[in-house]
């Protein structure tokens, strides 16, 4: 049981990596007041949760009935990702009020800033969502095993939203110079994970 659980531990912290996407995070976090930033968090997290605790238990046969391919979901949020670099890259995502730092966003802003990108690709990718759907396979169909092995995704997921809420911190201490630098250093990444999404979507479909 404890194999299980380590392991299925680890494939999902690789996979979702909430150490390597703090300071994307904060580029999406600058400004937020401490309200807004708890909202996020916890819209984020529990989006992530929703999607990827759907996939655990019916990801294969949902597939299957609609006709899509994992792959497809590579492609689309790949490029749904490179539209959200090029705006970080040019700073075109601070929709914030320019009177303070500590002014509330509009909630159905935040609402979906919260779903995509961070829950989604960023928390639930497709990676991430391919994995689910493994993971819940090789535990079999016991309730314990199942329960223990999807166990780790909700750590993960916490560790997530830690991580999130450390970015809003981070966010706020440091100078806008130092957070415009880092926007854009990290939007020319996420582009370039934008591109490995969609060149393994295609390598995938085409097999090559």
């Amino acid at each position: 049981m404890f194999n299980l659980f380590l392991e299925n531990f680890v494939l999902i912290f690789v996979a979702i990596d909430p150490i390597t996407i703090l300071p994307i995070f904060a580029s999406f976090t600058q400004g937020l007041n401490k309200k807004d930033l708890v909202t996020l968090c916890l819209r984020s997290t529990l989006t992530a949760f929703g999607i990827l605790l759907v996939f655990w238990l019916f990801g294969s046969a949902l597939l299957q009935m609609m006709g899509i391919n994992i792959n497809s979901f590579r492609i689309v949020g790949g490029l749904f990702l490179m539209v959200i670099a090029y705006q970080m890259v040019f700073e075109q995502r601070q929709r914030r009020r320019e009177e303070t730092a500590e002014a509330a966003i509009d909630d159905e802003e935040l609402s979906s800033l919260a779903t995509f990108p961070l829950a989604i690709p960023l928390m639930a990718g497709p990676g991430a969502i391919t994995l689910v759907m493994l993971l819940s396979e090789k535990s079999g169909s016991s309730i314990e095993n199942q329960v223990i092995g999807f166990s780790p995704i909700i750590i993960v997921l916490a560790l997530n939203a830690l991580s999130m809420w450390i970015s809003g911190k981070m966010a706020k201490t440091l100078p806008i110079s130092v957070l415009s630098a880092l926007q854009r250093t990290f939007g020319l990444l996420l582009g370039a994970l934008a591109i490995e999404f969609v060149i393994e979507g295609l390598r995938q479909t085409f097999n090559v």
